[in-house]
């Protein structure tokens, strides 16, 4: 699963100090909950201030919160993660307090891949003659490359 800390840094959550939509942010808190084997949750909390209502601080948000990313586990496995219904509460003199409940679902991304590779090549739509190992060993390397990509600090706000 990826802990707590791989989901609010591959989730592209903005670090503290970071002025959004004319909000700060104040502090994120992410921890995580395993639901059953391939299911966790990620309960969030983040506190904003600035001036404005409820409804400018769910705009800033918006797009973050509809955001859905591929995070890997410490062991290469693939998740589908996204965040829950941002709830938007007022709290004291300009401040806000932001709570989700993110998800992470494990993919069966290499089987699937598998199965894509055997139909291409009974259809005939790929050159044929390429042995088992072969297509094992693109796609362990396709595999490396994507949760390369995905494991690197890749922030929502710029």
């Amino acid at each position: 699963m990826p802990f707590s800390h791989k989901f609010q840094m591959g989730m592209g959550f903005p670090k503290e100090g970071q002025v959004v939509g004319g909000f700060t942010v104040e502090s994120v808190s992410v921890s995580h909950v395993n639901i059953e084997g391939g299911h966790y949750e990620y309960p969030t909390e983040m506190i904003v201030n600035g001036e404005g209502s409820t409804s400018e601080v769910k705009n800033a948000f918006k797009e973050f919160f509809k955001a859905r990313r591929t995070l890997f586990s410490g062991f290469g496995n693939p998740y589908q993660c996204r965040h829950g219904k941002m709830v938007v509460q007022r709290l004291e003199a300009g401040r806000f307090s932001i709570t989700t409940q993110g998800v992470c679902i494990r993919v069966y991304l290499r089987p699937e891949l598998e199965r894509f590779i055997k139909h291409l090549n009974e259809s005939r739509l790929i050159a044929t003659g390429t042995d088992k190992a072969k297509w094992k060993t693109i796609i362990d390397n396709y595999m490396k490359e994507y949760e390369k990509s995905t494991s690197k600090a890749n922030p929502f706000f710029s």
